[in-house]
């Protein structure tokens, strides 16, 4: 950790992206930095929607994992400004590596999102990878967002629905 961490309360998930309920995969931000940000993933209930009740987590649930990471970083990008979280898009995943077909129950996630590039409009490609406990690499991938300046613009009618 380092001392500016030590000194600056990391803000809870909830303030930093939309997703609510049990859309909301992430528990804590556990550590950011200037081009990266680790978070711990919420373990999904077997109940759950994501869930195979006799397998556990089919791995492609990480790519929704890693999109509610880099929505925690363009959260933290807006806070640091003064600004509320926006609803970002997310625009494709590349390079999508999965190591096990499906996570089982109880396994305590990680996520880790660096950023690789991004421009003045919003949009941005982040390295992500998931790992387990044991910090074996469950899945990784380069996830390609949008942060719109005003969501209305690109959804229109759809949100008013």
């Amino acid at each position: 950790m380092s001392v500016a961490q030590q000194h600056t309360r990391l803000p809870a998930v909830e303030e930093l992206i939309q997703q609510r309920g049990e859309m909301l995969l992430l528990d804590r931000l556990l550590e950011r930095g200037p081009e990266h940000v680790v978070v711990a993933a919420r373990v999904l209930p077997r109940e759950h929607p994501l869930m195979d009740p006799e397998q556990g987590m089919p791995t492609w649930v990480g790519i929704e994992l890693m999109a509610q990471t880099v929505a925690v970083f363009a959260g933290l990008d807006h806070l640091d400004r003064g600004l509320p979280p926006r609803i970002g898009l997310l625009l494709g995943t590349r390079a999508f590596v999965a190591e096990m077909p499906f996570v089982p129950q109880g396994t305590a996630l990680f996520v880790r999102a660096d950023l690789s590039w991004r421009d003045e409009g919003g949009l941005g490609v982040f390295a992500c990878e998931l790992k387990d406990s044991e910090d074996r690499v469950v899945a990784q991938s380069l996830v390609k967002g949008y942060v719109p300046e005003n969501i209305q613009d690109h959804l229109g009618e759809t949100l008013d629905a």
